[in-house]
């Protein structure tokens, strides 16, 4: 039974991060691109948990159990992966046609992993014996498991394997205990019938298993396609390097047009800031001229009304006066009826009747002002055209432009202003 890998705390998901790549901000003139800062010879190298971090799920960030590796080369958790559905859920590359399974137990993270926390444990001088569980002095390399001294003796009594003592593996730094865990992986016969499993160094390329001797003899079919596995190994890494090295020049092919999308999107939002720029500028153009426009139209309405409402009132004076003789001349009369003399009577006829003719020839018709409103409906007028060229825009000037009548029609000189201010 191997040791349990020690957990890591778990961080704390960023709410910001986004699940799929986004476009980068555009950039504005005075946010030039600033070439990395180069590594400092005496930069200290990252400590293993920053220099390990790959290892965690690349979508929740914690440490990384059951790790799977999807068709888009990204690694996730299973609990991630239960929930990604039918596509990634970090670059959204939807799994491919006809596979079988979507991802693959990346046994490499799970055995960087393992090898990780034994590391941990012998360093932090936690190990334990696997076995009874007593403080641990020896690393089996090819058991991979932790040993006390006493266990190691039984140990080695009858494997004959290669261990080391945990205190000389403590003054290893991790890349040099990795290094040599590496080297003394060993890879078994793929027969399940085996008792025991079998050491081997054959590989079948017709069955694309590792084989023991027995197997390998046995196998008559493919006698001309076995190799020795470590050939075979090395000749998939050589694969490997000669694709990663094609798809060095992908990358720079791809970088190029990267960094040409990346400054497209920078003109892009420099070109929309200068828009929105001419934008407010023109409108508080249009807005001032419609201010000014306002003025001259409320003014004009206010000289319009002060020159009808002093003619009116100079006829409502008139009209004042003459009211106020015929009823003064009234109660006179009806004064003189009740309290003057005869001898008054007869000295004042003569005079309050010719005053009082001259009031029966004043007519009210030829002293009447004609109350008019509809000289307002010129401003009314100029305001429609106002209005009509702010919410018609271009078309209509287009179309006034286009008719024939427009030639010989002149224009209003509020149009003509505000188109001007407009475009």
């Amino acid at each position: 039974m191997e040791p349990e890998p020690a957990r890591s705390p778990r961080p704390q998901q960023d709410p910001a991060r986004p699940h799929a790549p986004t476009m980068p901000p555009p950039e504005t003139p005075s946010e030039g691109r600033q070439p990395s800062p180069s590594h400092s010879p005496t930069e200290q190298a990252p400590s293993p948990e920053e220099e390990f971090q790959f290892l965690r799920c690349q979508q929740c960030q914690a440490e990384a159990k059951c790790p799977k590796l999807l068709p888009c080369l990204h690694t996730l958790c299973s609990g991630c992966l239960e929930e990604s559905g039918m596509q990634c859920p970090i670059c959204q590359a939807p799994w491919p046609l006809g596979a079988d399974t979507p991802a693959l137990d990346n046994v490499f993270f799970e055995s960087l992993q393992r090898r990780l926390s034994v590391y941990r444990q012998i360093v932090d001088t936690q190990a334990v014996c696997i076995r009874c569980k007593e403080s641990a002095d020896f690393w089996c390399f090819e058991c991979e498991q932790l040993l006390c001294a006493k266990c190691f003796e039984a140990h080695q009594w009858f494997l004959k394997h290669e261990a080391r003592p945990l205190a000389e593996l403590r003054n290893q730094s991790v890349r040099e205990f990795l290094d040599g865990t590496r080297k003394t992986n060993n890879i078994f016969c793929s027969n399940p019938n085996h008792r025991t499993p079998t050491l081997t160094s054959i590989y079948c390329r017709g069955c694309s298993k590792p084989l023991c001797c027995s197997c390998a003899l046995l196998d008559s079919g493919h006698s001309e396609l076995k190799c020795d596995i470590s050939a075979e190994i090395q000749q998939r890494q050589e694969e490997l390097d000669a694709m990663t090295q094609a798809l060095q020049e992908q990358d720079s092919a791809f970088g190029a047009v990267h960094a040409q999308m990346h400054a497209a999107v920078g003109q892009l939002g420099r070109a929309r800031a200068e828009t929105e720029g001419l934008i407010r500028a023109r409108v508080r153009q249009v807005v001032a001229h419609l201010r000014a426009q306002e003025r001259e139209l409320l003014e004009a309405v206010d000289a319009r009304y002060q020159r009808d409402y002093e003619e009116m009132a100079s006829r409502l004076g008139s009209l004042d006066a003459v009211l106020q003789r015929i009823r003064t001349g009234s109660a006179l009369v009806q004064r003189m009826k009740s309290y003057a003399s005869d001898q008054e009577v007869l000295d004042m006829h003569s005079f309050l009747r010719q005053a009082l003719c001259r009031l029966r020839q004043e007519e009210p018709q030829s002293l009447q002002a004609a109350v008019r409103t509809d000289g307002f409906d010129e401003f009314k007028a100029r305001l429609q055209d106002l209005s009509s060229c702010i919410t018609q825009g271009t078309d209509a000037a287009v179309s006034k432009k286009a008719s024939p009548e427009a030639a010989s029609t002149p224009r209003d000189p509020t149009d003509v202003d505000l188109r001007s201010a407009l475009w």
